[in-house]
């Protein structure tokens, strides 16, 4: 079903957003916005080279029942202001999701966890040369969660996991309204992991854990058509009877060819609420080929043969871990650091694939309070505290179409402590060089693959707003790609400046950033 309308964007005065105009004209490659961070929630969507969007829901009641008003900004390019303007939407909705071609942007909104009889979801069709919305409204099932979401010809194409373990994919006709859904038929608990489209035509690999007795069985693989029907599908043979695939992005996927790789582990991973983004620990990672359904080949490689895992232990830690290595093989087990691992889509590279993952561990302190009882007499009371996810590492791999460890590097993360499991590390490919980046405390880390630097992590200061800004919380910085080179950073700050009569601010910043 469809409920449609169209909004000519108008210069309405929002507030928010004109208190950054002439701090736009004095530097327009740093935009600020005041922030409350106990009201807004401001999103940011790249647009290709059509510019970029900023929004943010309001406390404002729309004029239909159960609505409310979402604030919208449009900046070109060059980061100039084109435009502002508001729209109603379904109380309740939260952004989860963006599709672009080449002149719209789609904006997916979901409120999955409320029963509604009526509409739950909606896409926003913004159009940069009408200077109009269009608002598309469905229902989709309760209580899931957008794993992917993407617009061809006309069409979106949506892929959920849900509380049943059975997920969903749903083909929308953004004309008429109409929605196919198809449900997995797989026997067992199903997660998808990720999405592929095909290198050619408008087919799509899903990535799907399959689960039997609360315990990972094996990673699935379905060729869907470009009306979201099952094809064919295969299943990853780990060929081990130690071994078990944790997780898996598809690095190439043309004609009866699929290149997979992804982590594993020596023991099975538990199912947990497809919610859930902390994932199981990893050994290593292993690369598979698979040509008309039949593998020709998988292969593992552990993170104890990575020479970037080695150059941060210390010498008595390397001769522990080796001699524990070697006591596990006598026995012929394997032994292996685990990490906890957010996994990156697969990055190809001169005819190559890199594989590139996040680490990170929950940290806590611990905590003693001391209480005194009815007589007066002291009684410590010691508790700990979760601190967030601290990030340390991004691991990267080199491997051929062959399945082969080319080489191996990694980027240390640091000072990046964080509540939100969200992939901080962004890169940029030229040739057979290779950029990793991240963005923390209004500094721009990166280190350069493939060139005499490799080994060093080096650092920039981002630009500041104003001459004596200082930074005094970053709340959360991310970095990603916008369009050619050209990246956007952006998060929540807290800084002061005394040369300024309001000394100190609380903003939600964006930064062009270019790679050359």
């Amino acid at each position: 079903m469809k409920a449609s309308r169209k909004i000519c964007i108008i210069g309405l005065l929002l507030l928010t957003f004109i208190s950054s105009v002439y701090g736009q004209r004095r530097n327009p490659v740093r935009i600020e916005l005041n922030a409350n961070l106990d009201m807004e929630d401001y999103q940011l969507v790249p647009c290709r080279e059509n510019g970029v969007l900023v929004f943010f829901e309001s406390d404002q009641e729309g004029s239909s029942p159960d609505t409310y008003i979402w604030n919208f900004a449009f900046y070109n390019n060059q980061m100039q202001q084109q435009w502002l303007a508001d729209t109603a939407l379904i109380a309740g909705l939260k952004f989860k999701a963006y599709a672009s071609d080449e002149e719209h942007t789609y904006l997916l909104f979901l409120d999955t966890d409320r029963i509604r009889s009526e509409f739950n979801a909606q896409i926003l069709k913004v159009d940069y040369d009408q200077n109009s919305f269009e608002v598309i409204s469905l229902l989709v099932p309760d209580k899931t969660e957008p794993i992917y979401f993407s617009v061809e010809n006309g069409n979106a194409f949506l892929a959920l996991n849900n509380k049943d373990f059975k997920p969903d994919f749903m083909l929308i006709d953004l004309s008429s309204g109409k929605v196919k859904r198809q449900e997995t038929q797989k026997d067992g608990l199903n997660i998808i992991q990720s999405v592929y489209p095909a290198d050619e035509g408008n087919d799509k690999y899903v990535v799907m854990g399959n689960y039997i007795g609360k315990k990972q069985n094996s990673i699935i693989i379905l060729h869907l058509d470009a009306e979201a029907m099952l094809k064919n599908s295969f299943t990853i043979d780990p060929a081990s009877d130690t071994r078990v695939l944790n997780e898996a992005r598809i690095a190439r996927a043309a004609g009866d060819t699929v290149i997979v790789m992804g982590t594993y582990h020596n023991f099975a991973s538990r199912v947990g609420d497809s919610r859930n983004d902390e994932g199981p620990e990893s050994a290593g990672y292993f690369t598979s080929m698979h040509c008309k359904g039949k593998q020709t080949y998988i292969h593992y490689y552990n993170f104890l043969e990575f020479e970037e895992m080695y150059r941060a232990l210390s010498s008595k830690t390397l001769a522990d871990l080796r001699r524990k290595a070697e006591k596990q093989k006598s026995k012929g087990k394997e032994y292996s650091m685990n990490y906890t691992l957010l996994l990156h889509d697969i990055i190809p590279m001169d005819g190559n694939y890199i594989i590139l993952s996040e680490a990170y561990y929950p940290e806590y302190r611990t905590v003693t309070d001391m209480y005194y009882d009815y007589y007066g007499r002291p009684i410590p009371q010691t508790y700990t505290v979760f601190d967030g996810y601290k990030y340390f590492t991004g691991i990267a791999a080199g491997i051929s179409p062959e399945g082969d460890l080319i080489w191996d590097n990694g980027i240390e993360i640091k000072n990046l402590l964080t509540f939100s499991l969200n992939k901080y590390l962004g890169h940029f490919t030229s040739a057979d060089e290779l950029a990793l980046f991240y963005s923390n405390e209004n500094k721009l880390y990166y280190k350069m693959l493939g060139t005499d630097d490799e080994s060093r992590l080096q650092n920039l200061d981002l630009a500041p707003k104003y001459k004596g800004d200082k930074l005094m919380e970053d709340l959360g910085s991310k970095m990603i790609h916008w369009y050619g080179n050209f990246f956007i950073c952006y998060g929540y700050q807290k800084i002061r400046n005394n040369r300024l009569k309001e000394s100190k601010r609380t903003i939600f910043y964006f930064s062009k950033i270019a790679f050359n």
